[in-house]
């Protein structure tokens, strides 16, 4: 025995339970054949933190094939229950590598140790180990069939194709006479959210002993006879059986609020007077489960009660189960609003808030009631209250509700002040002769000169501005808030006429960056194309020039084609991005017979953008080539592949993917073979149908990374 060997023992023999378990972490020191020794050793410890140390060290030793052999033999142990199940656990931390030996197992061991086998492969995501486990559901024990069901609820983490013949396998056991097995059977597709006919389960739901079981394997079903067999069961005697329908049905209306037919079907079903409308009335107070809880709210939104409208309102103001409240008041439809409104009204700010918020939104809802409430929660209590009221009116209310949202522009609250503006700024567009009056008799807000940029801005959007109009943004633009010069510039930017472009070219001057680019951006808009190519000429402003090229775009689009070739090289990143934009987007403008011609030399200038040194510029020239590929385009992206950039290779070769043709293919095919980094493989896998091979732990390190 080597001295490391000798240590490790001496300290395993020790009184005290920490020095051993410290000495369980030395084991992985040790070199040779006392390795397996010292491990078993120590998952026979009478500590069980000593055990659990052992069972976290197995993963790590050198010699696997000796430590699994003696954990297998350890399988049989009848004495030391401790070691025994140590040995399971540490088997499962070793993974894949024990999945032989523990299958070979299965073929020599009692039933016991075969049952444990059982749980080691089940907790070792292995295809392998699923086929042996199917295998394991005719083993002539009661104990070890019933293991081996339980076990494949667990084959998902091996894969898809594992999770199938998994599903396949335990279907089959559901014909047995096996009780015990059929639960455990019910149980794993459950876990495994097997979406199977009603037909499998059906038998099992006649069962009295199987009937709950079969109900939640039942909720990955979407077909009618499954619905109706959940609705039906929420009147069962059997609280229990009550209960898992209502969490059933629950999740599949969840996942089918959109399904006009699966909704009928259960609506149809359900037990509308008796023992189920009881017992989902129960469970929706019951706020200890709040799964059931939530369940049985949705199924209260099919009944349609009135009566259980004050049971959801209550409900909003418990985020576990709000969204489920939410829907269900959605699936009464627009008739619920009245009931909605008045029991929300003497709720808390938070409740009354939600319920504001959802009436709001339901399409066919009666503006008579409507109106009304929101008008009166602009009042209060709770800023939560008014921000939602006042975001309201602004779709829905009429002109008379401009003044009242106009008052609160001002509000101390952020968000009730945002939502009153945008509020303000919807009704203006909709109604203008109520914003014009508005501008001229009254000063909302702590800046009237702010609110009237904005109500002209809105007026404009709907409606041409005058030269008053203009004038007032004109004198606005001299403001001293540069918030107010910039809502100047915006409202500028709708009113389409030469005066106004006129003001917003004396914007380019301001001060702020932030008021100079809204100028920039509205001359787009103007068609103002002059002072635009001023500013891409001169590029000591990055950040302005590249903003100018986009407008440019906007405003001219033959100009700024002209202007953006040769700033396709340019140093800076953000200007080459924006040249490429405007290149890449030609097809977006209106095009003349000579644009037309010059397609060809468009894709050429994408094409210097691929030398370009930053990456983002490459990126975005192969998004821009990759929407419209021609042959032409496809080479070189395929060229792009060698690129230096992983980031560069991966997206030509999610591109060349999409193109879905044999030279593509054969791009990326060959590219295959030569590529290093993982994340390049993958997309190239992807691209055509490749199975990437396994991935070693410094290319896992390098895509973490």
């Amino acid at each position: 025995m080597s001295e490391a060997a000798a240590a490790v023992r001496w300290l395993l023999e020790q009184s005290e339970p920490e020095a051993r378990r410290v000495a369980v972490q030395q084991i992985a020191k040790v070199r040779g054949q006392d390795v397996s020794d010292l491990l078993l050793r120590a998952l026979a410890d009478d500590d069980w933190r000593v055990r659990k140390e052992a069972t976290l060290v197995a993963g790590t030793l050198d010699r696997r094939n000796e430590v699994v052999a003696c954990l297998i033999a350890a399988l049989e142990e009848t004495v030391n229950i401790g070691l025994r199940n140590a040995a399971v656990e540490a088997l499962i931390r070793i993974g894949s590598d024990a999945v032989g030996a523990t299958i070979d197992a299965l073929g020599r061991l009692d039933a016991e140790g075969r049952k444990l086998s059982v749980e080691v492969l089940g907790g070792v995501s292995d295809a392998r180990a699923v086929s042996a486990l199917a295998r394991a559901l005719a083993d002539e024990d009661a104990n070890v069939r019933v293991a081996a069901a339980e076990a494949l609820g667990n084959a998902a983490l091996a894969g898809d194709d594992a999770r199938e013949d998994s599903i396949r396998s335990l279907v089959v056991a559901l014909a047995t006479s096996d009780s015990f097995l059929k639960i455990a059977a019910l149980e794993s597709l459950a876990r495994l959210e097997a979406q199977l006919p009603w037909a499998v389960f059906q038998p099992c739901a006649s069962d009295p002993l199987l009937r709950r079981y079969a109900i939640v394997a039942a909720a990955g079903s979407s077909e009618p006879d499954a619905i109706r067999a959940l609705a039906q069961a929420i009147g069962d005697p059997s609280p229990t059986i009550v209960r898992e329908a209502i969490v059933a049905l629950g999740e599949r209306l969840e996942v089918s609020l959109g399904d006009d037919g699966l909704i009928q079907c259960a609506r149809a079903a359900l037990d509308g007077k008796g023992a189920g409308r009881d017992n989902v009335r129960r469970a929706a107070r019951g706020a200890e489960d709040s799964r059931a809880r939530g369940g049985a709210l949705l199924v209260l939104g099919l009944l349609r009660d009135a009566q259980d409208v004050a049971s959801l309102v209550e409900a909003l103001g418990d985020d576990d189960v709000a969204e489920r409240a939410d829907h269900a008041l959605r699936l009464f439809g627009p008739q619920v609003v009245k009931a909605l409104l008045s029991v929300a009204r003497h709720s808390k700010p938070p409740v009354r808030a939600a319920a504001l918020a959802l009436a709001a939104s339901l399409d066919g809802a009666d503006l008579d009631d409507l109106r009304p409430a929101l008008r009166e929660a602009l009042k209060g209590p709770g800023a939560e209250v008014i921000a939602c009221a006042v975001g309201a009116l602004g779709p829905l209310g009429d002109a008379t509700d401009l003044r009242r949202v106009s008052k609160l522009v001002g509000h101390a609250d952020e968000r009730v002040a945002a939502n009153a503006t945008h509020s303000a700024a919807e009704l203006a567009a909709r109604h203008a002769d109520a914003a014009r009056e508005l501008l001229r008799d009254a000063k909302p807000g702590k800046d009237p000169v702010a609110f009237a940029c904005v109500l002209l801005g809105a007026i404009a959007s709907t409606h041409p501005l005058n030269d008053d109009d203009v004038a007032r943004l004109e004198r606005a633009l001299a403001h001293d808030d540069p918030k107010v010069r910039r809502a100047a510039v915006d409202a500028l930017a709708r009113a389409d006429s030469p005066a106004a472009a006129d003001a917003v070219v004396f914007a380019l001057a301001d001060e702020e960056q932030e008021v100079k680019l809204a100028a920039v951006r509205a001359l787009g808009r103007l068609r103002r194309p002059e002072p635009l190519l001023t500013l891409v000429s001169d590029t000591r402003d990055a950040a302005l020039a590249a903003t100018a090229l986009r407008a440019l775009g906007e405003a001219d689009r033959d100009r700024a084609l002209a202007a953006a070739r040769p700033m396709i090289g340019h140093p800076d990143a953000a200007i080459a991005c924006a040249a490429v934009e405007v290149i890449g987007r030609i097809e977006a403008f209106p095009a003349s017979a000579q644009a037309r011609a010059s397609a060809a030399a468009m894709e050429d200038a994408l094409f210097v953008a691929l030398d370009h040194a930053e990456g983002e510029v490459v990126k975005l020239a192969l998004s821009m080539l990759g929407a419209r590929p021609g042959a032409r385009a496809l080479a070189r992206l395929g060229l792009c592949l060698d690129h230096p950039s992983w980031e560069v290779r991966r997206l030509a070769a999610e591109l060349l993917g999409q193109a879905k043709n044999a030279s593509a293919e054969g791009l990326l095919r060959a590219r295959y073979e030569l590529e290093s980094d993982p994340m390049v493989r993958e997309a190239i896998a992807q691209a055509v149908s490749l199975r990437p091979p396994p991935v070693s732990l410094s290319e896992e390190s390098k895509a973490g990374g």
